[in-house]
């Protein structure tokens, strides 16, 4: 059986760590799998296989597994001091100066695999590429994208230099790996396509806990994300004014916690929308809210390929989405909703004729439930990853 070494920076709640989780379930049984975490924290560690061992670097690089508000006392000011020579330096020699003092992991492995991609080079955020680099023994490396690399900061010479040093690079769908050999063509060989795995199963089981009703009369719309900048919520909520300014009824129901929660609700009470969007805070089980709404809005300024669309999809939930990287072939080749321009304008136009018709939606619905959803191409391609 082979030895496998995956290595990222916590098991909180997020969308890489969630599709994380779901590949050492995949994983279970079939290699013998270490995860290595810069600190053993997380939501999702209590939901993994028991056969995962899982084991907590000894060093500075916990840092990175941590945010400022996390910290107290003295972890506050150093990685304060961290942050602020990441924007002075650059990421990639903090990480120097943090893996001198950091352990490397013991023994060797078939396969040692960064899961988490590194960001913008002046931010305090990644360093899991340059660990499994310089601080594991592997005949083979392999670092996962989980990100549009041309427009999420990530495209920087630095980060690129250390990339090339991997055997293979791993992007979550068609489109990320095309937006990555983009600007990245001297390495389109290395750069193969593994998707995200789902437990689709347990998704509908969850679906049916709880559920959720919604009142009649009005065309329901959920989105479940972060509420950070990026997810471009602030969008879905000017889409929902639009709505009501044109006359149709429509509710939107915001699933998620963070950063902008409070800006959000702000602008909620400014555009007098507070009996039109609803905020349920961050859940542990969205899919209740998912499975009851009747279709679901990404609105994000840029993404990969959101593990959210593959959901909606098992849940015969119709999507209406901006276009991102992989929005055509989540979305479009599937039939499974609507892309549009990532722009406001769009957004609201796209909306308006969805709910002017909305028997698109039934009929959506129907083709969805005729659609089978499993993880056969991803394992395949995880074999491949390996195996080759």
């Amino acid at each position: 059986m082979k030895k496998i070494l995956i290595v990222n920076n916590n098991m909180k709640v997020g969308g890489v760590q969630k599709s994380l989780c779901n590949l050492l379930w995949e994983m279970d049984g079939r290699y013998d799998v270490t995860l290595c975490l810069f600190r053993a924290t997380g939501a999702y560690l209590d939901q993994l296989p028991a056969d995962v061992k899982v084991m907590a670097c000894k060093g500075p690089v916990r840092y990175l597994s941590m945010s400022q508000g996390e910290c107290t006392g003295a972890d506050k000011l150093i990685r304060g001091a961290l942050a602020f020579l990441c924007r002075l330096l650059g990421r990639d020699r903090v990480m120097k100066l943090l893996l001198a003092f950091t352990k490397g992991v013991e023994g060797s492995y078939d396969c040692a695999m960064a899961y988490l991609h590194n960001g913008n080079i002046r931010s305090f955020y990644g360093g899991v590429q340059e660990f499994v680099l310089k601080k594991t023994v592997s005949s083979k490396k392999v670092a996962f994208l989980h990100c549009d690399y041309g427009s999420c900061g990530a495209n920087h010479p630095r980060n690129n230099r250390i990339l090339a040093q991997f055997d293979r690079i791993a992007a979550c769908s068609d489109g990320c790996r095309q937006a990555f050999v983009e600007v990245m063509p001297e390495l389109a060989d290395k750069c193969v396509t593994a998707r995200n795995f789902h437990r689709y199963h347990e998704i509908a089981q969850l679906a049916m806990q709880e559920p959720v009703t919604y009142e009649d009369g009005f065309v329901h719309g959920v989105t479940v994300a972060r509420l950070a900048h990026e997810k471009g919520i602030e969008r879905a909520i000017h889409g929902v004014a639009a709505a009501r300014d044109a006359g149709y009824e429509m509710k939107l129901h915001i699933v998620g916690g963070g950063g902008m929660e409070r800006q959000l609700k702000e602008l909620t009470e400014q555009l007098s929308l507070t009996e039109r969007v609803i905020f349920y805070g961050e859940r542990a089980n969205p899919y209740p809210f998912m499975a009851a709404a009747d279709l679901f809005l990404l609105t994000s300024y840029h993404e990969a390929a959101p593990m959210v669309i593959d959901e909606a999809v098992s849940l015969g939930l119709p999507v209406l989405t901006v276009r991102t990287t992989s929005s055509h072939e989540m979305v479009t080749a599937r039939q499974a909703g609507w892309v549009c321009d990532n722009d406001q304008a769009a957004l609201n136009g796209a909306l308006l004729e969805i709910l002017s018709n909305r028997d698109a939606i039934e009929t959506v619905k129907a083709g969805l439930r005729t659609q089978t959803v499993d993880n056969a191409p991803a394992a395949e391609q995880l074999r491949g990853l390996i195996e080759e």
